[in-house]
């Protein structure tokens, strides 16, 4: 049975409260209708319908969304707002803000704020909307009440009576009419009704899973029955981990395009993913899809539920700055991969492999030099997405995820693998979830240090607040594993430290390494890279003309810079060939291979 959590907290932060019966709508309900009269218009028509107290009432639509820490603007979809009574009559309606509207009730009873949103956004947290097909995230185009966002809310959807509809709201006995508690758990539920719709289901541990796929794509060498295994084992792993499941019901939304691009959000009961239709064309791509469908169910309870202070509740008009997206994205990211080897769906040999993809990833960021990962937390909401300076950032999802391999590691070889990680994930959950508060700003190390029973201050000043190198040989050792750096015989040696970009026909420069070959030559970012050494550039891979060359040699580089032609003298540097490997020691000692085992064997059946 799913785990006993909280009234108040199932109540007010995920929605798991008794759901309004179809028949019945409180006074304070808030009621919002969504339909559209053209589906070619992208546009989503909009009405919320609240009651009146005194004065007017203030309708405000969220800046930004939980899973993507920046301010993203959905008011700016918002078009032809207006107002009416319960009896049709205009009633007059002000921009308050820049994403709030007061409504003067003029002596009526309820009044309804209506307008159109323009759904084009097709991503797994944005909202979608064309013939065939009606993809929504609520906290992108449904407003909240001021004052009442704790009020029950109910959502009727204008859609055919044959269009099969997935999403985690609870149900009524009316076809697309759903009810939730409050604002939070309805905003918290992506939406998708469409004819294409194909959904499967499996039940593990008295919970049923729903997985939802749009269209259902060619499925290659896996079959439905493979798919649901694979699925429940991860399922299996993670309740297990966390003895018990937090949700009731579980739904899995897989949205296929015919173009190169994943994106996954999670939500409180559900997950929501967009991802390349090739997804099953091959083992790698197969690895992926599991991996990040681990990423998004851990987040069920990292984040969802078990998440910072500055985030509890959710405020969705101001940034809620925290330094722990570190943790609970980095972390995940770390359980991403080690959740589907532990429920034996990937071996150990592929999940090392990931291991040095990750390390690789990091390796080549020049921004892991400039900023901590804490910092890189709080400054999501500018920097945190791709903008500023490239080779100040560093993402807090791959740096966090190799924090919390080598924290867990140095958990396991203080207690000589009587402890992990997956203690002090419990204890947080407990400490704080479980008692209806968020996780204050030192939460993590404190935890941790109680686990490992030893202070975890240089650890956390080094690699968290700081930008010392992560140790990845020194850790892995613990387990056996040897982390090195290796050349590639068959790569080019030489390199001059630039990132290139196919755009017009030209490879431009998308960025310059620090203290590169490159940058020491004067060459920048936005150049157009014409000639190495007299050979046309062509493409966006330079080894076929590095390949020629070695460390030190000097060659002339011509290129574009606003149109004008210029030639720079570059001297080439070595590294270019080198990449990180992670293979398992040739002797292991007996520890090494006991704290191994412990470490990658499934939630219960481990030993020290």
């Amino acid at each position: 049975m799913p785990r006993s959590i909280p009234a108040l907290v199932a109540a007010a932060l995920i929605g798991a409260a008794a759901p309004l019966p179809a028949q019945e709508t409180m006074r304070d309900t808030i009621r919002y209708r969504l339909g559209w009269d053209n589906p070619a218009s992208q546009l989503y028509t909009v009405e919320t319908t609240a009651y009146v107290e005194d004065g007017p009432i203030v309708f405000s639509l969220p800046a930004w969304r939980p899973g993507r820490y920046i301010i993203q603007n959905y008011a700016a979809n918002v078009q032809r707002v207006r107002a009416r009574d319960g009896q049709g009559r205009p009633l007059a309606v002000e921009w308050a803000d820049l994403d709030s509207w007061r409504v003067e009730p003029d002596g009526a009873d309820e009044v309804t704020l209506a307008y159109e949103y323009y759904a084009n956004e097709f991503d797994a947290g944005g909202s979608l909307l064309r013939p065939g097909l009606a993809y929504f995230n609520p906290i992108n185009l449904l407003p909240w009440v001021e004052g009442r966002q704790s009020a029950p809310a109910r959502l009727t959807l204008e859609v055919p009576e044959d269009w099969p509809i997935a999403t985690q709201l609870e149900r009524t006995d009316d076809h697309g009419v759903f009810v939730a508690p409050d604002y939070h758990a309805l905003v918290d539920a992506p939406t998708i009704a469409s004819p294409e719709n194909v959904r499967w289901e499996f039940t593990h541990g008295d919970v049923p899973y729903y997985v939802v796929l749009r269209p259902k794509p060619d499925l290659g060498a896996y079959d439905r029955e493979t798919i649901l295994e694979d699925i429940e084992a991860i399922a299996a792993e993670l309740t297990a981990m966390f003895s018990g499941a937090p949700y009731e019901e579980y739904w899995l939304l897989y949205q296929f395009v015919p173009r190169r691009f994943s994106h996954a959000v999670e939500h409180a009961s559900s997950a929501s993913f967009v991802r390349w239709n090739e997804s099953f064309s091959s083992r790698e791509q197969y690895l992926a899809l599991l991996g990040t469908t681990a990423h998004e169910i851990f987040h069920a309870w990292n984040v969802k539920r078990l998440r910072p202070a500055a985030m509890w509740p959710y405020s969705y008009d101001d940034p809620q700055l925290t330094r722990l997206h570190w943790f609970t994205e980095g972390v995940t990211s770390y359980y991403h991969f080690l959740s589907v080897v532990r429920a034996g769906v990937m071996t150990e040999a592929e999940y090392f492999d990931m291991i040095q993809r990750a390390i690789q990833a990091l390796q080549n960021s020049p921004g892991r030099k400039v900023t901590p990962v804490s910092l890189a937390s709080w400054t999501s909401w500018h920097t945190g997405y791709g903008a500023g300076n490239p080779n100040q950032s560093v993402s807090f999802y791959t740096k966090g995820a190799l924090i919390g391999l080598l924290l867990d590691l140095e958990i396991r070889d203080a207690t000589d693998g009587a402890a992990s990680l997956d203690d002090v994930m419990r204890s947080l959950y407990a400490e704080y979830y479980e008692r209806g508060r968020g996780m204050p700003e030192d939460a993590v190390r404190e935890a941790a240090e109680e686990i490992a029973g030893r202070s975890l201050d240089a650890f956390f000043e080094a690699y968290v607040h700081g930008v010392d190198e992560l140790p990845y040989d020194e850790a892995l050792e613990v387990v056996g594993l040897d982390a090195r750096q290796v050349a590639e015989p068959d790569e080019p040696s030489a390199t001059m430290g630039v990132a290139l970009r196919e755009s017009g026909g030209g490879a431009v420069i998308v960025n310059v390494l620090p203290e590169s070959p490159a940058l020491l030559a004067g060459i920048m970012r936005d150049d157009v890279l014409v000639s190495i050494a007299g050979e046309e550039v062509e493409g966006t891979d330079l080894d076929p003309i590095l390949s020629g060359f070695e460390p030190g040699d000097r060659v002339s580089v011509v290129l574009l810079r606003g149109g004008e032609r210029i030639e720079r003298e570059v001297t080439l540097e070595a590294g270019g060939n080198f990449r990180w490997a992670v293979e398992p020691v040739e002797e292991p000692t007996p520890r090494q291979i006991r704290i191994r085992e412990a470490w990658l064997a499934p939630s219960g059946e481990r030993t020290p």
